[in-house]
């Protein structure tokens, strides 16, 4: 009988003159740096992230580099460790099929099209009418991140996630509907119903708040565009229902 063991060893992309390494290699020495300032919440004390992070009133003022520079700081290195293991795993693997060029292109749009939907849909108070300040500034590379993670789950659906050992799709989808919950219940958007399970998940659980500070909108934006931007590439995906019409029509039109 053949035994079925998990894999010994790890495909991981291997360290170069790439930018998947550059950009891991940039986004932990400015997070160093900002730790040796003191630390996030000093650095945003001085306004610097009311500059160059994302915000809707700094991108109505014109400060339109905002798209782009929020993802290059963290607001803690639990935050920064998270991205940036899954933007190295994950975009390696992306990049080994697609190739250097698009899968960069792939994580820069993502970081474009979470921000947009952040500014969109992003409550001023997410906590509600009572917190202050209002619009924190966005930092985070989560929109790229999680736009690699769904072009994975896009070109490769069946393909394990060691180590939870589920199917891509599966843990692809199942993250963007958690972050979909999580949006519609945060209590500053005052959905009936949804806003008032928000207000009890804050009250009852020790980091409840923190999962309505965090910015789900651009979570589920990146990873739309991850999706979106593999169907572009590959088109439309060919179905066995695609197959048995093919087939059918072979069958009627032959002698």
């Amino acid at each position: 009988m053949k035994r079925h063991s998990l894999p010994l060893r790890l495909n991981v992309h291997r360290p170069g003159a790439d930018w998947l390494t550059v950009l891991t290699a940039l986004l932990v020495m400015i997070h160093i740096a900002t730790e040796a300032l003191g630390g996030p919440e000093k650095v945003d004390a001085t306004g610097f992230y009311g500059v160059f992070g994302l915000s809707r009133p700094g991108m109505l003022e014109g400060k339109g580099w905002q798209i782009l520079t929020y993802s290059f700081f963290h607001g803690s290195w639990l935050h920064l460790i998270m991205n940036t293991v899954v933007i190295y795993a994950i975009g390696g693997r992306v990049a080994w099929i697609l190739g250097a060029r698009r899968s960069a292109g792939i994580y820069i749009a993502g970081i474009v099209g979470g921000g947009f939907l952040h500014i969109l849909l992003f409550p001023a108070k997410p906590l509600g009418a009572s917190m202050i300040p209002s619009y924190l500034p966005l930092v985070g590379a989560s929109g790229g991140m999680m736009a690699l993670l769904m072009a994975l789950v896009s070109l490769s659906p069946d393909s394990r996630m060691w180590p939870l050992m589920v199917s891509g799709k599966n843990l692809g989808w199942g993250i963007m509907l958690s972050a979909l919950i999580l949006f519609l219940l945060t209590p500053g958007l005052g959905f009936p119903i949804l806003a008032t399970a928000g207000n009890w998940v804050v009250r009852a659980e020790a980091l409840g708040a923190s999962l309505f500070l965090i910015s789900h909108p651009c979570h589920i934006g990146g990873g739309l565009v991850g999706v979106l931007s593999v169907r572009q590439l590959l088109g439309k995906p060919v179905t066995l229902e695609d197959l048995r019409r093919d087939r059918k029509k072979r069958e009627e039109g032959s002698p």
